[in-house]
Protein backbone atom coordinates (compact mmCIF):
# COMPACT_ATOMS: atom_id res chain seq x y z
CA UNK A 1 0.00 0.00 0.00
CA UNK A 2 1.00 3.61 -1.04
CA UNK A 3 1.93 6.01 1.29
CA UNK A 4 -1.31 7.58 -0.57
CA UNK A 5 -3.36 5.46 0.33
CA UNK A 6 -2.10 4.79 3.86
CA UNK A 7 -3.16 8.37 4.56
CA UNK A 8 -6.79 8.01 2.77
CA UNK A 9 -7.46 4.95 4.66
CA UNK A 10 -6.17 6.57 7.79
CA UNK A 11 -8.46 9.84 6.91
CA UNK A 12 -11.57 7.42 6.19
CA UNK A 13 -10.96 5.37 9.56
CA UNK A 14 -11.41 8.94 11.50
CA UNK A 15 -13.87 10.33 9.29
CA UNK A 16 -15.86 7.22 10.22
CA UNK A 17 -14.84 7.15 13.51
CA UNK A 18 -16.72 10.67 13.72
CA UNK A 19 -19.38 10.02 12.21
CA UNK A 20 -20.61 7.31 14.47
CA UNK A 21 -19.06 9.38 17.17
CA UNK A 22 -21.87 11.65 16.19
CA UNK A 23 -24.42 9.60 15.89
CA UNK A 24 -24.39 8.12 18.86
CA UNK A 25 -23.92 11.36 20.53
CA UNK A 26 -27.27 12.42 18.64
CA UNK A 27 -28.92 9.06 19.80
CA UNK A 28 -27.78 9.69 23.55
CA UNK A 29 -28.35 13.37 23.33
CA UNK A 30 -31.89 12.06 22.12
CA UNK A 31 -32.94 9.68 24.55
CA UNK A 32 -31.64 12.30 27.22
CA UNK A 33 -34.17 14.87 25.62
CA UNK A 34 -37.32 12.08 25.59
CA UNK A 35 -36.20 10.71 29.03
CA UNK A 36 -36.66 14.50 30.22
CA UNK A 37 -39.79 14.94 28.74
CA UNK A 38 -41.79 11.53 29.95
CA UNK A 39 -40.40 12.46 33.81
CA UNK A 40 -41.65 15.69 33.15
CA UNK A 41 -44.78 14.52 31.85
CA UNK A 42 -45.03 11.75 34.33
CA UNK A 43 -44.45 14.30 37.15
CA UNK A 44 -47.17 16.52 36.17
CA UNK A 45 -49.73 13.35 35.61
CA UNK A 46 -49.08 12.60 38.97
CA UNK A 47 -49.07 16.27 40.42
CA UNK A 48 -52.99 15.84 38.80
CA UNK A 49 -53.92 12.96 39.88
CA UNK A 50 -52.72 13.30 43.20
CA UNK A 51 -54.55 16.57 43.74
CA UNK A 52 -57.25 14.69 42.27
CA UNK A 53 -56.87 11.88 44.80
CA UNK A 54 -57.05 14.56 47.80
CA UNK A 55 -60.13 16.13 46.35
CA UNK A 56 -62.13 12.83 46.00
CA UNK A 57 -60.65 11.74 49.03
CA UNK A 58 -61.89 15.17 50.62
CA UNK A 59 -65.81 14.64 49.02
CA UNK A 60 -66.04 10.68 50.41
CA UNK A 61 -64.74 11.36 53.89
CA UNK A 62 -65.26 15.32 54.36
CA UNK A 63 -61.47 15.63 55.86
CA UNK A 64 -58.62 16.96 54.60
CA UNK A 65 -55.03 14.83 53.97
CA UNK A 66 -53.84 16.28 57.09
CA UNK A 67 -57.11 15.62 59.13
CA UNK A 68 -57.41 11.96 57.17
CA UNK A 69 -53.74 11.05 58.11
CA UNK A 70 -53.98 12.70 61.94
CA UNK A 71 -57.01 10.51 61.95
CA UNK A 72 -55.41 7.11 61.02
CA UNK A 73 -52.83 7.61 62.73
CA UNK A 74 -54.20 7.76 66.14
CA UNK A 75 -56.64 4.88 65.05
CA UNK A 76 -53.78 2.79 64.02
CA UNK A 77 -52.10 3.96 67.75
CA UNK A 78 -55.88 2.88 69.21
CA UNK A 79 -55.52 -0.67 67.34
CA UNK A 80 -52.40 -1.32 68.94
CA UNK A 81 -53.77 -0.35 72.80
CA UNK A 82 -56.92 -2.69 72.03
CA UNK A 83 -54.58 -5.65 71.35
CA UNK A 84 -52.36 -5.19 74.49
CA UNK A 85 -55.93 -4.65 76.19
CA UNK A 86 -56.82 -7.50 75.00
CA UNK A 87 -53.84 -9.66 75.75
CA UNK A 88 -53.85 -8.45 79.48
CA UNK A 89 -57.27 -9.63 80.01
CA UNK A 90 -57.28 -12.90 78.24
CA UNK A 91 -54.02 -13.45 79.98
CA UNK A 92 -55.67 -12.27 83.42
CA UNK A 93 -59.09 -13.08 83.94
CA UNK A 94 -59.22 -13.28 87.46
CA UNK A 95 -59.17 -9.09 86.39
CA UNK A 96 -62.92 -9.35 85.01
CA UNK A 97 -65.70 -11.99 85.26
CA UNK A 98 -66.12 -13.47 81.93
CA UNK A 99 -69.26 -11.03 81.10
CA UNK A 100 -67.39 -7.76 82.01
CA UNK A 101 -64.06 -8.78 79.82
CA UNK A 102 -66.09 -9.23 76.87
CA UNK A 103 -68.66 -6.61 77.52
CA UNK A 104 -65.79 -3.73 78.06
CA UNK A 105 -63.75 -5.64 75.17
CA UNK A 106 -67.20 -5.48 72.47
CA UNK A 107 -67.28 -1.31 73.96
CA UNK A 108 -63.83 -0.11 72.87
CA UNK A 109 -63.55 -2.56 69.50
CA UNK A 110 -67.30 -0.91 68.50
CA UNK A 111 -66.16 2.81 69.31
CA UNK A 112 -63.19 2.22 66.72
CA UNK A 113 -64.41 0.41 64.20
CA UNK A 114 -67.22 3.10 63.97
CA UNK A 115 -64.70 5.45 63.49
CA UNK A 116 -62.90 3.63 61.11
CA UNK A 117 -65.84 3.34 58.72
CA UNK A 118 -65.92 6.95 58.91
CA UNK A 119 -63.31 8.83 59.96
CA UNK A 120 -64.82 12.03 60.09
CA UNK A 121 -66.21 11.25 63.10
CA UNK A 122 -63.32 10.53 65.32
CA UNK A 123 -63.94 13.88 66.38
CA UNK A 124 -66.91 12.82 68.18
CA UNK A 125 -65.08 10.60 70.72
CA UNK A 126 -62.29 12.20 71.06
CA UNK A 127 -62.13 11.36 74.73
CA UNK A 128 -62.17 7.54 74.18
CA UNK A 129 -59.25 7.91 72.02
CA UNK A 130 -57.04 10.58 74.22
CA UNK A 131 -58.27 9.64 77.42
CA UNK A 132 -60.08 6.60 78.48
CA UNK A 133 -58.65 4.18 76.16
CA UNK A 134 -55.46 4.82 77.70
CA UNK A 135 -56.71 5.29 81.37
CA UNK A 136 -57.86 1.32 80.69
CA UNK A 137 -54.87 0.26 79.29
CA UNK A 138 -52.79 1.41 82.29
CA UNK A 139 -54.50 0.16 84.83
CA UNK A 140 -55.16 -2.84 83.39
CA UNK A 141 -51.65 -3.80 83.05
CA UNK A 142 -50.81 -2.02 86.67
CA UNK A 143 -53.22 -4.69 87.21
CA UNK A 144 -52.21 -7.36 86.27
CA UNK A 145 -48.29 -6.79 87.44
CA UNK A 146 -49.60 -6.07 91.12
CA UNK A 147 -52.04 -9.28 90.74
CA UNK A 148 -48.67 -11.81 89.82
CA UNK A 149 -46.64 -10.79 92.29
CA UNK A 150 -46.04 -13.98 94.60
CA UNK A 151 -45.88 -11.61 97.61
CA UNK A 152 -49.09 -8.89 98.69
CA UNK A 153 -50.03 -6.77 101.79
CA UNK A 154 -52.36 -5.28 103.03
CA UNK A 155 -51.64 -1.91 101.08
CA UNK A 156 -51.29 -4.04 97.92
CA UNK A 157 -54.55 -5.74 98.37
CA UNK A 158 -56.45 -2.33 98.81
CA UNK A 159 -54.42 -0.94 95.78
CA UNK A 160 -56.44 -3.62 93.87
CA UNK A 161 -59.58 -3.50 95.09
CA UNK A 162 -59.74 0.42 94.37
CA UNK A 163 -58.20 -0.48 90.71
CA UNK A 164 -61.00 -2.98 90.18
CA UNK A 165 -64.04 -0.32 91.02
CA UNK A 166 -62.04 2.19 88.29
CA UNK A 167 -62.04 0.07 85.79
CA UNK A 168 -65.63 -0.89 86.21
CA UNK A 169 -66.37 2.94 86.40
CA UNK A 170 -64.06 3.61 83.48
CA UNK A 171 -66.37 0.49 81.24
CA UNK A 172 -69.51 2.57 81.76
CA UNK A 173 -67.71 5.88 81.11
CA UNK A 174 -66.92 4.22 77.77
CA UNK A 175 -70.21 2.50 77.51
CA UNK A 176 -71.50 6.47 77.94
CA UNK A 177 -68.48 7.34 74.77
CA UNK A 178 -70.23 5.08 72.62
CA UNK A 179 -73.97 6.19 73.44
CA UNK A 180 -72.43 9.57 72.17
CA UNK A 181 -71.41 8.01 69.04
CA UNK A 182 -74.34 6.81 68.67
CA UNK A 183 -76.57 9.77 69.14
CA UNK A 184 -76.24 11.19 65.56
CA UNK A 185 -76.67 7.53 64.55
CA UNK A 186 -80.58 7.50 66.97
CA UNK A 187 -81.08 11.70 65.84
CA UNK A 188 -80.65 10.33 62.07
CA UNK A 189 -83.18 7.54 62.26
CA UNK A 190 -85.40 9.64 64.40
CA UNK A 191 -85.19 12.14 62.08
CA UNK A 192 -85.91 9.10 59.02
CA UNK A 193 -88.74 7.52 60.98
CA UNK A 194 -90.72 11.11 61.09
CA UNK A 195 -90.39 11.67 57.23
CA UNK A 196 -92.01 8.26 56.73
CA UNK A 197 -94.20 8.70 58.97
CA UNK A 198 -95.56 12.00 57.86
CA UNK A 199 -95.26 10.32 53.74
CA UNK A 200 -97.46 7.11 55.09
CA UNK A 201 -99.95 9.56 56.73
CA UNK A 202 -99.90 11.37 53.54
CA UNK A 203 -101.03 8.69 51.29
CA UNK A 204 -103.38 7.60 53.61
CA UNK A 205 -105.20 11.00 53.84
CA UNK A 206 -104.75 10.54 49.68
CA UNK A 207 -106.24 6.84 50.08
CA UNK A 208 -108.90 8.03 52.26
CA UNK A 209 -110.00 10.85 49.96
CA UNK A 210 -110.18 8.42 46.80
CA UNK A 211 -112.25 5.93 48.72
CA UNK A 212 -114.93 8.49 49.78
CA UNK A 213 -114.75 10.33 46.03
CA UNK A 214 -115.81 6.91 44.51
CA UNK A 215 -118.50 6.63 46.91
CA UNK A 216 -119.83 9.71 45.89
CA UNK A 217 -119.31 9.17 42.65
CA UNK A 218 -121.20 5.44 42.93
CA UNK A 219 -124.34 7.02 44.39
Amino acid sequence: MTVFKKILAFTGSILLVIILGGILTSLIHSGLVIATIVIAVAAILFFFSSKAGDRAQMIATGLTKKEYKYIRTNLEEARVKIIRLQKIMTQNKALYSFQERNKTLLLTKRIYGIVKDEPKRFYEAEDFFFSHLDSLVELTEKYAFLEKQPVKDKKIYQTLSDTRTLLNDLSRVIEKDLFTLLNQDVNNLDFELEVAKNSISKQKKKFERGTKDDREQAK
